[in-house]
């Protein structure tokens, strides 16, 4: 199983909560993945699918619990692959359905009695955090999905349009528009501090989250304590890892560079030696000299330690200058 497939079974063995927030979760499942079908008549039905059989039986639960019905839970195969499959959670009762969109704040009516769908988080539902937790953990159990953090950071909610349709020739009557939709969430993340972003990808709007912080504070908000500790442990190794990384390349790097500078200080100590003699040099100098010529890989510091009286890095480096100056004026004569 994948690391979101497993996440969706862990939010969905969750205690219920109270009624409140069951219907807060079902609504946004509901405005997340549902679909909506209205006869000619005007009876509706609701379709709400997905491919996750944990987050099935979890929507079935919601509308047993909530409504006392037993809805259809229809299995399906999809194009994906050869077994996979789909699961669709139906209320065909037209009565019932109305009701569940109307508790649910999906149906509303306006001071003229026309009826109209909700194309935004239902207000009611903003008020209260424990509700508005419930409904982020609907909408993501309906539409989210979240990457290995092992792999990478990354968490989305992917937008699809809660489509009210004719049965008899299918033709759109209304649909929520995706962008409004999940700008009324990626607000209501602004309000916990989940920096998020909204993009268009092909033909759908996408709300995601790439900070580890942010994916995390989301985990924390719907729930999702066991997802949350695991990832936090990952961050950890991950972290550790990089540190390790960065002061092994940092070493790395400052061995290249006194490599490099001792080859250099060799060859400019041969050169004085082949042309002018290391004897001829003052007994500082060539007590640094001969050190560097029988300790080529020694640090400053270690030859600093090995000269008698012992000598700073300051000292020794200023010696070392000096060879470097006397090998300069060799090389132009």
């Amino acid at each position: 199983m994948t690391f979101s497939a497993i996440l969706k079974k862990d939010l969905s063995k969750l205690p219920y909560g109270s009624k409140a927030c069951q219907r807060a979760e079902l609504s946004g499942m509901i405005g997340a993945v549902g679909t909506i079908h209205i006869e000619q008549s005007g009876a509706m039905t609701i379709s709400i699918k997905t491919e996750n059989p944990a987050v099935a039986a979890r929507c079935y639960q919601l509308i047993k619990s909530l409504y006392q019905i037993k809805p259809k839970i229809k299995i399906e195969k999809t194009r994906k692959f050869k077994e996979h499959r789909a699961y669709r959670v139906v209320v065909e009762q037209p009565w019932t359905a109305k009701i569940i969109l109307e508790d649910c704040q999906i149906l509303s009516y306006n001071a003229n009695g026309q009826a109209f769908f909700a194309n935004q988080v239902p207000e009611p539902f903003i008020k209260q955090q424990n509700q508005t937790k419930a409904y982020i953990r609907g909408v993501f159990l309906g539409c989210g999905s979240v990457s290995n953090p092992e792999k990478t950071y990354h968490l989305e909610l992917v937008g699809k349009k809660t489509t009210i349709t004719k049965k008899a020739d299918r033709s759109p009557v209304v649909a929520s528009e995706q962008c409004a939709y999940l700008q009324s969430i990626k607000t209501i993340l602004d309000g916990y501090e989940i920096k998020s972003n909204l993009i268009h990808r092909k033909a759908h709007w996408v709300l995601y989250l790439k900070e580890g912080s942010s994916v995390a504070d989301f985990l924390s908000v719907i729930g999702a304590h066991r997802g949350l500790l695991e990832m936090e442990n990952i961050r950890i190794v991950k972290e550790m890892r990089n540190d390790v990384n960065r002061q092994v390349n940092c070493e790395t790097a400052n061995l290249n560079k006194t490599i490099a500078a001792a080859y250099d200080q060799v060859a400019d100590i041969m050169l004085i030696k082949e042309q002018f003699g290391l004897k001829n040099l003052p007994k500082n100098l060539y007590d640094i000299a001969e050190l560097r010529l029988n300790y080529p890989d020694a640090s400053i510091k270690e030859l600093g330690e090995r000269l008698d009286p012992p000598v700073g890095k300051s000292g020794v480096y200023h010696r070392l200058k000096k060879l470097n100056q006397i090998a300069a004026d060799l090389k132009q004569r």
